[in-house]
């Protein structure tokens, strides 16, 4: 019977157990001999007795009964509290096996959840930093904005400054051609005057180098005698008169001398000058007040009934050089006042040297351009007191009053051209910038959503305690990878 419950419990162990119980060593016989020195002869009552109540607190029959003072043992009880502890002895072993396999699993939970928290948490670092890369790329973004939105705001104030500019020397250059063209008709009247009356003194016979008497009488008709009697006066005097206009040619070409001189030591004041303050402008609007009250000073003789002769046409050519030469000094110079209040705190740099001689060389060809136009303004006024004013001249010398404003309009035209290319190139840039700004942002928001999404799902994953099998475990390592991915998108 011993034998036989020892084998059922052996085969209702576990197979731990069975393991265990394999690999451990068999007990010496000292272990079980403990317990004979549990009941001997002389306490047999006493261990009856132990074992009763034993038994009996225990809620199991006792094994002797008492029958007239005599204890008999009850056999079938005896057996059958045996079988019972034997039971209590399995279940409790059972419920020992049940006890360590869940100590086990909890164990291997308490594991697998340390590692799910240390993934987690290295996993909230990655997002935190990967936050605070967005969080700086964004405001770089809004900065770049910012500067972007503040160059836009100059570049329109710039566009609004030269638009007022280019409508105020637009005005000022319409009312100068206006004015050049009301003197232009005013001096073309005066010539057609001046060549009709010529015209109408010319209608009877005229002795052609006249020679007259120092008495004032009248001469004698010319025949050998009075001929050769007057010859040598006559070439006294052809002699004076050709002194008299080499020294006038001398003088005219000493004032025209002085006056180029003059132009080239204004020109170089001009191009050395830094910076023009605003008594100089003061200076520059009562010297154009001046000019002009010059202009009409000037003007007035040329509507007198008086013919106009050869010198006062080369004093009105002189004075009308002086004139146009101050207006583009002072053209020049509010140019360059313009300029200095345009610029912000670079005011004070010098001019290279390259940008000098360019200057310097523009001015020379534009001094040689203003002597071949008193050239041909001299010759063609020559040959308007000589001649008839025909059409061809007319158109010429009406070039030749016109020919600086169109240089300079054009000049100004081209310059305001390229202004405007510039300007358009820059709102290209900005309007392309701020197209890639908004697809930036937009995919900014995007993977920002993306992140929300997939962080959300990971937390409440996270919150799942329950223990998972392989399957689940390697679903969660492909949606770690997944999320890693994306966040490094």
């Amino acid at each position: 019977l011993f034998k036989h419950n020892t084998e059922a419990l052996l085969t209702r162990m576990s197979p731990s157990r069975l393991y265990l119980a394999s690999v451990m060593p068999p007990l010496p016989l000292s272990s079980f001999n403990v317990s004979s020195n549990f009941c001997t002869e002389e306490n047999i009552s006493e261990c009856i007795l132990y074992i009763n109540q034993e038994l009996s607190s225990l809620c199991f029959p006792p094994i002797f009964r008492n029958s007239d003072n005599i204890r008999d043992l009850d056999a079938a009880v005896a057996l059958n509290n045996i079988y019972d502890l034997l039971q209590l002895h399995r279940r409790a072993v059972g419920m020992m096996e049940e006890l360590e396999v869940e100590q086990l699993k909890s164990s291997s939970d308490l594991h697998y959840q340390h590692l799910t928290n240390s993934r987690l948490k290295d996993q909230l670092e990655l997002s935190k930093k990967e936050n605070m890369r967005l969080h700086e790329r964004e405001r770089q973004l809004e900065t770049s904005l910012k500067t972007l939105q503040n160059c836009l705001k100059d570049a329109k104030e710039d566009v609004q400054r030269l638009q007022g500019i280019i409508a105020s020397r637009a005005t000022q250059y319409n009312h100068d051609i206006k004015r050049r063209e009301r003197e232009h008709n005013r001096v073309k009247e005066r010539l057609n005057q001046l060549l009709i009356a010529k015209k109408e003194n010319k209608q009877g016979m005229e002795v052609l180098n006249y020679v007259g008497r120092s008495d004032g009488r009248r001469c004698l008709w010319k025949t050998g005698k009075t001929e050769s009697r007057h010859e040598g006066e006559m070439y006294k005097t052809l002699l004076n008169e050709f002194d008299n206009r080499q020294r006038e040619l001398m003088v005219e070409n000493i004032e025209l001398k002085k006056v180029l001189q003059q132009m080239k030591r204004e020109m170089v004041g001009v191009l050395n000058s830094k910076k023009m303050c605003q008594k100089e402008e003061k200076q520059s609007n009562n010297m154009d007040q001046l000019t002009l009250q010059t202009n009409s000073d000037d003007e007035e003789p040329l509507k007198g009934p008086h013919e106009m002769s050869c010198d006062h046409a080369r004093e009105k050519l002189t004075n009308s050089i002086r004139q146009q030469w101050r207006k583009l000094k002072h053209h020049v110079e509010r140019l360059d006042s313009q300029a200095s209040m345009v610029q912000d705190g670079d005011s004070e740099e010098m001019i290279s040297k390259q940008l000098y001689e360019d200057e310097t060389e523009r001015l020379k060809l534009e001094i040689q351009q203003c002597k071949e136009f008193i050239q041909t303004q001299q010759q063609l006024l020559q040959q308007q007191l000589n001649t008839s004013c025909d059409e061809e001249t007319a158109a010429i010398l009406n070039d030749s009053y016109m020919l600086e404003e169109k240089e300079r309009l054009k000049e100004e035209w081209r310059v305001f051209e390229e202004q405007r290319k510039n300007f358009e190139i820059e709102r290209r840039n900005f309007t392309e910038a701020a197209v890639r700004l908004g697809h930036e942002r937009k995919c900014f928001e995007d993977d920002r959503a993306v992140w929300l999404k997939h962080q959300f799902l990971n937390t409440t994953f996270a919150d799942q305690m329950k223990p998972q099998s392989r399957r689940t475990d390697e679903f969660s390592k492909r949606k770690f990878i997944l999320f890693t991915s994306l966040i490094s998108l």
